[in-house]
């Protein structure tokens, strides 16, 4: 976490035990530091927020591995509990439910990211056009 090294080291303790905790207050008890310190650091701390942000992402950033490398033994149960003649009925509809939903979600989400890269884009062109100047909202 490079945007961490301009925290202290209580701040240091109590971003790494927010990472690990399910709440605010049990990383407050793990890191060992004062509460009002705590949500002072998290409500006005710029280089804590940053540093909590940049510590979040890089969670998400290992989550959405992990998630990835797990798709192909997912789609693989998934297939094995469909064409099982043992399976309950509910079972397979519950499983066809929750793969199409899925697969909708993820359609959606990749046409909106399509057309947000477009539309960036399209801004980039219009603000070279205009030789730097920004283009003004509507």
């Amino acid at each position: 976490m490079a945007k961490n090294e301009s925290l202290s080291p209580q701040q240091k303790r109590f971003l790494a035990a927010l990472m690990e905790c399910k709440t605010t207050a049990e990383a407050i008890r793990r890191a060992n530091v004062a509460e009002r310190s705590a949500y002072r650091w998290m409500r006005e701390g710029e280089s804590f927020k940053a540093a909590l942000a940049e510590a979040e992402v890089q969670i998400m950033d290992a989550a959405m591995r992990r998630l990835l490398a797990m798709q192909a033994t997912a789609i693989d149960a998934l297939e094995a509990l469909l064409t099982d003649p043992q399976a309950r009925q509910s079972d397979k509809i519950r499983a066809v439910e929750l793969a199409l939903s899925h697969i909708l979600r993820l359609r959606a989400a990749t046409t909106l990211e399509e057309r947000l890269n477009e539309l960036e884009r399209r801004i980039e062109e219009v603000r070279n056009e205009q030789h730097g100047r920004p283009v003004e909202a509507d």
